[in-house]
């Protein structure tokens, strides 16, 4: 009997897991829209699996300032996206770790800004922006027969 309530538990849990992330996924996409109808965004993104992740999202006007952004950080998925207005007035280009630390910004935030640097850059210079590969897409691969 115990083994069937486990198994009930477990299911629940993974269901809520699924909703919540759905929620979240729903808030980037409404934060998304939102700064998109500003102007163009650039997007950082730190991952995290047992620290604390984040993601920034700035909008950027024709001269490449920041016009405005929203960051989310946190270890569940019950974070949200907040308002993120540090580099208002700034060229993204120009952002740097010095920046950050002037207005102490955690380490995830950081990585998330910088992240967001590199990537404007890159997509300005013509090229493409590479994705880490999932946790499960790193083990499919590692189990692949060649």
């Amino acid at each position: 009997m115990n083994l069937i309530v486990l198994g009930i538990l477990f299911i629940l849990a993974f269901i809520l897991q699924y909703a919540l992330t759905y929620v979240q996924l729903n808030s980037f996409k409404r934060s998304y829209s939102k700064l998109r109808r500003i102007g163009r965004v650039v997007i950082g993104r730190k991952k995290g699996a047992a620290r604390a992740g984040a993601i920034v999202m700035l909008a950027i006007d024709g001269n490449d300032k920041v016009i405005t952004g929203e960051a989310m950080q946190g270890v569940t998925v019950l974070a949200r996206f907040k308002k993120f207005e540090y580099f208002n007035g700034l060229k993204v280009g120009t952002i740097n770790r010095e920046d950050c630390k002037a207005i102490k910004l955690s380490a995830s935030l950081t990585s998330a800004v910088l992240d967001g640097v590199v990537n404007y850059k890159t997509i300005s210079a013509g090229g493409q922006v590479e994705m880490e590969p999932s946790p499960f897409g790193k083990l499919a691969k590692k189990l692949k027969l060649n």
